[in-house]
């Protein structure tokens, strides 16, 4: 279990990066004297990482699923496409997507309470991604759409869930509950909610099998369009999408934009990126848009306040301008002072080229041993940007605009 310390050193991480400690710490203020402790720090990490430092990130949402979002059996087996319509009611919104070749993650939780709260996490898995066989015999089961689900509990140290762990937020509740399925053939869901006791304003989490049981009914084994702002075009050499990450705004939170991030690998894992021997601790370690070991090139769209921080650093003198859009070469680590946000120092190699116009920002980071600007340059140029920054309805099929 997380304790305060914990949460506390996580902030104080958090607003080293962040560019505007004050308003990110006010935000993180409940709106209830009664609101959970919990609350705050899964608000905070939105916060933190729609405007942490260097550039920030993208926009797609989950889209309401109609006869123009039904996708074509080639969309159906893309890994940039929802491979379920979760039909969600209003009061639950879905704060982290996080999409890869076999597996699709979603974190959600009940925007409308404010005093006892709840929170969701769903896994999709295909292709082998999850072994069934680590179901452990004799668990209950339960009807879902038709369907046998499994109820698997789980305890911290014996944990069902594959990691890694959910980023918006970790699940504490213990012992946990999941609801394990096959909604469609071939496709796995592992689904588990945990909400607050409603007989004290500081009760501790538990498995809430009746919500998850709720919303899983609601689940639609249909595929629907998942919207990017960006679609590639010229990419160096070898390289490919590898994983999408999409955080739509968390409501009620004042700056808070869409993010969308794409992290691309030509599949070498000796080349590219290298993680620091060292983590940063706490609860949450760097920013949903994190690359891992051996992604060589990141592109992230942001909607947030602080789309435009780069131009307010160098009073609008810009390298070079793309798409009508003022762009700078850039350190990828931007620190603002806790004391004085007016000050800020760049750290690391020149290995981001960042664009900023009307309210969008798109970051494009090289994770080469040697950057190139001309190659980053290039990229930047080919890249076509969606019209609608607020419409993501109006937004490229991913299914289509990604490699």
């Amino acid at each position: 279990m997380r304790t305060e310390a914990d949460l506390r050193d996580a902030f104080d991480h958090l607003a080293d990066q962040a560019p505007d400690p004050t308003d990110i710490r006010a935000a993180l203020q409940p709106r209830s004297a009664r609101r959970s402790r919990r609350t705050a720090p899964i608000i905070g990490t939105a916060v933190a990482t729609a405007c942490a430092a260097v550039a920030a990130v993208v926009v797609p949402q989950v889209i309401p699923h109609n006869g123009s979002d039904l996708a074509t059996q080639d969309e159906r087996n893309s890994a940039w496409s929802h491979w379920l319509d979760l039909n969600l009611p209003k009061n639950i919104e879905v704060v982290g997507q996080n999409f890869s070749a076999n597996r699709q993650d979603y974190e959600m939780f009940d925007v409308t309470q404010t005093t006892w709260v709840s929170y969701c996490w769903l896994q999709l898995h295909r292709n082998g991604d999850f072994n069934p066989a680590t179901i452990p015999s004799g668990s209950p089961t339960i009807d879902i759409g038709g369907h046998q689900a499994r109820v698997v509990t789980s305890t911290a140290g014996k944990p069902f869930m594959p990691g890694p762990p959910a980023y918006r937020f970790s699940l504490a509740a213990r012992p946990d509950k999941t609801l394990a399925w096959q909604p469609v053939a071939g496709l796995w869901a592992l689904f588990t909610c945990e909400s607050q006791r409603h007989d004290t304003t500081d009760a501790p989490l538990a498995a809430d099998l009746g919500l998850a049981t709720r919303l899983a009914k609601s689940f639609s084994p249909r595929t629907s369009r998942l919207g990017s702002p960006i679609k590639l075009g010229d990419l160096p050499g070898g390289l490919s999408a590898r994983q999408v990450k999409d955080s739509p705004a968390v409501p009620g939170v004042a700056g808070a934009g869409e993010e969308f991030a794409l992290l691309m690998s030509d599949g070498n894992p000796a080349t590219g990126y290298v993680a620091p021997a060292r983590k940063p601790t706490g609860l949450v370690s760097g920013n949903a848009w994190d690359p891992v070991n051996g992604d060589d090139l990141s592109i992230r769209y942001d909607t947030s306040r602080f789309w435009n921080q780069m131009t307010t650093i160098r009073g609008g003198r810009a390298d070079v301008v793309i798409h009508g859009m003022k762009a700078y070469y850039t350190p990828a680590n931007i620190v603002y002072s806790k004391r004085d946000p007016s000050k800020v120092s760049l750290s690391g190699p020149v290995n981001t080229l960042r664009l900023e116009a009307k309210g969008v920002a798109l970051v494009i980071t090289s994770y080469s041993a040697k950057p190139s600007m001309e190659v980053l340059r290039r990229v930047a140029e080919s890249v076509d940007l969606t019209r609608s920054p607020k419409n993501p309805d109006a937004w490229f099929d991913a299914a289509t605009a990604l490699p």
